[in-house]
């Protein structure tokens, strides 16, 4: 009887170890084949834009066109010019220096020169012309000068109105910036191509510049002859990304 009950009492114990290591197995097997999911959230991509600065260094009179007055009364003007992908004109800012009479050597200063500057986004086409005009006509000269500059600013323009593609030189690009700007035909008209002593258009496009360069030089030497009097300057400017 005694061991018959030991016998009872072990198949007992066995039976409950049996059902103990089964239920452990199932937890485990359950346990393993669980999926547990996980979502990554990309952030999205910030597109930020520049804002680029147009600053005159230095102009130099190294040769002058009038011999005889041993003066040369010139202006300078300088635009930056925003333009899409269709090269039609989005935004646009001018400034103009002078008339001022410059004797041969003579050297105008960074001082003496308005910085101007523009937002362009960070795949943007940017435009920066400079033109340099010898004036006969002061009174004139001066009043569009001054009505470039007390308009000037910044002008943000629909870019259906102007097409940068239809104008091939520097002058041109400066003319369409003008009449962009609002300041009309009329203002542009009023230089004479005549009195171009030099011209010069430098093309940035953001997206494909170097992430360690933030200014670039832009060094022209502008020359020629009119009426047979020979005349040279030198004009430094450099355009800064920040």
């Amino acid at each position: 009887m005694i061991t018959i009950s030991f016998l009872k009492n072990k198949t007992a114990i066995n039976s409950k170890f049996i059902l103990l290591i089964a239920v452990c197995l199932c937890f485990t097997a359950c346990k393993s084949n669980k999926v547990v999911s996980a979502t990554t959230t990309q952030a999205p991509v910030v597109k930020k834009d520049k804002i680029v600065e147009l600053t005159i260094k230095s102009l130099e009179a190294i040769d002058l066109e009038e011999d005889l007055s041993f003066a040369d009364e010139v202006s300078l003007t300088y635009t930056l010019t925003l333009v899409d992908e269709n090269k039609k004109i989005l935004k646009v800012i001018n400034n103009s220096w002078g008339v001022e009479s410059l004797k041969k050597g003579q050297v105008v200063k960074a001082d003496k020169f308005k910085t101007i500057e523009l937002v362009v986004p960070e795949n943007g086409k940017l435009l920066s012309s400079v033109i340099l005009m010898e004036i006969d006509d002061y009174e004139k000269a001066m009043a569009t000068i001054n009505k470039i500059n007390n308009f000037g600013g910044l002008a943000k323009i629909p870019a259906t109105i102007i097409n940068i593609a239809e104008y091939e030189t520097p002058l041109a690009i400066v003319f369409a910036s003008l009449q962009a700007a609002g300041l009309g035909l009329k203002v542009a008209e009023r230089f004479d191509q005549d009195d171009l002593l030099g011209q010069s258009t430098f093309e940035l496009k953001l997206d494909s510049l170097s992430t360690t360069q933030n200014t670039y030089p832009v060094n022209l030497v502008f020359e020629g002859e009119h009426f047979k009097n020979t005349f040279r300057y030198k004009l430094t400017y450099e355009l800064k990304i920040r």
